[in-house]
């Protein structure tokens, strides 16, 4: 028998699989890749395999084949037609063998990153030695076990508070240690003076109807002599197209507008945005296309777009939202007249753009000395940084800081320090009447939960003092549980009169909801850590809040003063 003297291969480690489940559409897909390309980064001894949905995974392979090692390609449109045309054994054949095919790899972590029901359910049939994001277990109970899973679940899912950016917290999940890498400047003299835009969006409440958009292409184009506008779109977006081309204030400068609309495929699409000077649009995969292709990019965004999740990730986007109270709003929100489509004024965008031509650059002072106050009372305009690997989106227009940018800033400390033990320096916000009076509502809201899960803790410590005595009592036992179910009901009541505080309480129903432990003591002691960490989420934000009424305080003392001095 040979001795194997290759010192390489005796000490080569074992190739880890990581598969992740995503099964969402095509800017999720790009978002996905940007996270798991860091870990490829950090980790290129990994094995990555992606599962997805052929019908949005298969048009953007030229992306995905450049992170993934294999994609498995989940056709439901074939699998699930079969049972018309042969029954429902056709169907759970086609799926058999789809699942067959993965059963193969040998994975070691399975990340659902799509939390929907079909991909948890996707998720319990794959074999994997750890599971992260929800999946179903055995009684047909959604799990989700992991800290970041739980909280976009919380957030994400339930209210516009969620501080991060959809990239990040993907990053999160995952486990991705992001640090800041600098970035090679892009010159964007070798471009041409061309304007992508791509004026649609998955649902009507996200896009403007075509008249906007012809006012702002007029603009633009009688503004920049040099430029040209290149419209973008799928096939079924045609007609809406020439709703655009075809309007007869655009005669003039038709020779300046080229319509790709459903005429290139998204790899063409995208050599395209690579040659392009701006991308201007609505909320969708191109601009995710345009930030991979280090293209600058204005998104307008509207409806249901929440920009801190899904503004493209790259240095210096810009994403122009509106001021409108009921922004952003669910999809399923009944909306007949769409206030914020008509609380964005087209002279901002226009200028925006031609700012961006010339300059590269949008500042607050640029903002305050070029545009109308009439023009800006109405909508919030962000520019995106990096710090510590994570985007930030900064508010160009402080005086329009309002009550959920301040939240969030403070979501964004709060849960980096508690779940990740990072700590995230931001700028104190300034408030105004409004935002200072509903920190203080948060103050008592906060007060509140804090003792809540004080009293939590006591409890869960009886149950299992209980439990621990020579003779337990079950009566006890069960009154002290009962006193816990009060406690979460107390916990839910809170929303009403402090509704910033919903990711919170959110948060901390998941978690409640997957305690670990198969035993009574087990997950009582579960119980007794998940309201150990609420009181401390309670007690950070309460000194975050605190901290930043009394610098509004001071900021606003130091300002009479001055104000006094001067008369």
């Amino acid at each position: 028998m040979k001795a194997n003297n290759n010192p390489t291969l005796e000490s080569a480690p074992p190739i880890v699989t990581l598969a992740i489940i995503q099964l969402t559409r095509f800017g999720d897909l790009i978002q996905t890749s940007q996270a798991v390309e860091e870990l490829r980064k950090n980790h290129p001894e990994y094995r990555v395999i992606l599962i997805a949905r052929s019908q949005f995974a298969k048009p953007l392979d030229f992306v995905l084949k450049n992170t993934f090692d294999k994609i498995y390609y989940l056709d439901t449109a074939k699998i699930f037609n079969q049972s018309e045309i042969s029954g429902l054994r056709s169907s759970l054949e086609g799926l058999n063998q789809f699942l067959g095919d993965i059963a193969t790899e040998s994975i070691e972590i399975l990340i659902n990153l799509s939390f929907s029901k079909s991909s948890s359910y996707l998720s319990s049939v794959i074999k994997s030695s750890h599971k992260i994001g929800s999946f179903f277990d055995y009684d047909n109970k959604m799990q989700i076990n992991d800290k970041w899973s739980q909280l976009l679940y919380a957030t994400v899912m339930r209210g516009p508070l969620n501080p991060f950016a959809l990239v990040d917290l993907f990053k999160n999940i995952i486990g991705i240690k992001s640090t800041d890498q600098k970035s090679l400047p892009i010159n964007l003299a070798t471009r041409s003076n061309t304007i992508v835009v791509h004026p649609f969006a998955s649902q009507e409440r996200k896009a403007w109807k075509a008249e906007k958009w012809v006012e702002v292409v007029y603009r633009t184009l009688k503004d920049n002599d040099s430029c040209s506008i290149l419209i973008v779109g799928a096939k079924n977006e045609v007609l809406k197209s020439q709703l655009i081309t075809e309007n007869p204030l655009l005669k003039t400068f038709g020779h300046r507008i080229q319509n790709l609309t459903g005429k290139t495929t998204l790899a063409e699409l995208s050599t395209e945005l690579k040659k392009a000077k701006l991308f201007v649009g609505h909320d969708s995969m191109v601009g995710h296309l345009a930030a991979l292709n280090k293209t600058p990019t204005l998104t307008v965004s509207l409806g249901s777009v929440r920009p801190q999740e899904t503004t493209p990730y790259h240095e210096n986007a810009y994403n122009l939202a509106p001021r409108t109270k009921c922004f952003p709003c669910f999809p399923t929100d009944a909306c007949s007249f769409n206030q914020c489509h008509h609380d964005i004024p087209y002279q901002v965008v226009s200028s925006i753009i031609k700012q961006l031509l010339e300059k590269g650059q949008i500042t607050s002072e640029w903002i305050t000395g070029s545009i109308s106050s009439f023009h800006i009372s109405s909508v919030n305009l962000y520019r995106s940084h990096f710090s510590k690997g994570h985007m930030v989106l900064d508010s160009l227009i402080e005086s329009h800081i309002d009550s959920p940018d301040i939240f969030r800033s403070l979501y964004k400390i709060a849960w980096s320090f508690v779940i990740s033990d990072t700590e995230e320096n931001l700028p104190f916000p300034k408030l105004t009447a409004h935002t200072h009076r509903e920190l203080l509502d948060a103050l008592t809201g906060l007060q509140h939960l804090y003792e809540l899960a004080e009293f939590g803790k006591k409890y869960s410590q009886y149950i299992l003092e209980e439990i621990a005595s020579q003779t337990p009592s079950i009566l006890k036992i069960k009154d002290y549980s009962k006193k816990i179910d009060e406690i979460d009901h107390l916990q839910s009541l809170v929303l009403k009169t402090s509704p910033n505080l919903a990711p919170v309480i959110d948060y901390f129903a998941i978690r409640k909801a997957n305690l670990f432990g198969d035993s009574v003591v087990k997950l009582t002691e579960s119980s007794y850590y998940t309201f150990h960490e609420c009181s401390s989420i309670c007690s950070v934000l309460f000194e975050l809040v605190e901290n930043t009424i009394s610098e509004h305080k001071n900021t606003t003392g130091k300002l009479n003063s001055r104000n006094d001095a001067n008369r």
